[in-house]
């Protein structure tokens, strides 16, 4: 399984790369008969070097997320290779130019340094005890009390903004759900949401974590909930958001099944 996973994350960063049985050993294959990135990368120096990068720190992070880990790492990475060859595609027809090649390189160069910062952070994050990183969390006051309206008349509304899906972007903190004050850092352990719909969920303490993927809503409306989830290795959940009368106010509620998970969230600064 160890070999199988470590194989599989190999393949999915890009690489025309081959392991023996025991996930200890990876060398160049032939390119011929490969798909147009694995050939693109046989040809760009630049681009192997990247994904050998990758490579290295996805088997360190599955490393260390161990057997119960695992799983959610290699789906994680299944993710975001969807994210990559839908930012950076490339035809058979990209190979035989050579400045649509040269482009082609450098858009998936820049997604594989993303991607490995992206995983040395959450194994920095797996290896540092959460006490030792500061809190940096906004927005963690109660909101005010509507004022009481004069005798006679009906009290107004809480002014809200309307709620849409881009309003979900950015990164949240677990809070208390009755105070808002954070009860988690936002670096070892947060929720983000990306702009092009990218969804993850990260925790040290929590086995079946870090959880990505493509958010894909379902049906729903984010102000009523949301309902996402139940392919590509993103379990399904729902996501409600609560927009006050300015952003650093929202508030956001997730419930997640399997694993089974709920929680109140704030954003980060």
């Amino acid at each position: 399984m160890r070999a199988a996973i470590l194989l599989a994350g190999m393949l999915m960063a890009g690489t025309a790369m081959a392991a023996d049985t025991s996930g200890e050993t990876a060398k160049p294959t032939d390119c011929a008969g490969d798909a147009p990135v694995a050939l693109l990368l046989c040809r760009d120096a630049s681009l192997a070097t990247a994904a050998e990068k990758l490579d290295s720190a996805l088997r360190t992070l599955s490393d260390e997320a161990g057997k119960a880990g695992e799983e959610a790492v290699a789906a994680g990475q299944r993710a975001w290779v969807q994210r990559r060859d839908a930012a950076c595609p490339v035809a058979e027809a990209d190979l035989a130019d050579a400045k649509k090649g040269k482009d082609r390189a450098a858009c998936l160069t820049r997604q594989m340094a993303e991607r490995t910062k992206a995983l040395e952070l959450e194994l920095a994050a797996r290896r540092a005890p959460v006490a030792d990183e500061p809190l940096t969390v906004s927005a963690s006051a109660p909101q005010r009390p509507a004022p009481a309206s004069p005798p006679g008349q009906a009290r107004p509304g809480a002014a809200k903004r309307s709620a849409d899906l881009p309003a979900l972007t950015g990164r949240w903190a677990k809070a208390d759900p009755a105070t808002r004050t954070p009860i988690d850092d936002c670096r070892t352990s947060y929720l983000e949401i990306t702009g092009d719909g990218g969804f993850s969920l990260h925790d040290p303490r929590i086995a079946a974590f870090p959880l990505e993927g493509p958010l894909a809503p379902g049906e729903g409306d984010v102000a009523d909930g949301l309902s996402f989830g139940g392919e590509e290795g993103l379990p399904e959940g729902v996501l409600r958001l609560d927009a006050a009368e300015t952003p650093r106010l929202d508030r956001l509620f997730l419930t997640l099944d399997p694993p089974a998970f709920g929680a109140t969230f704030v954003r980060c600064r």
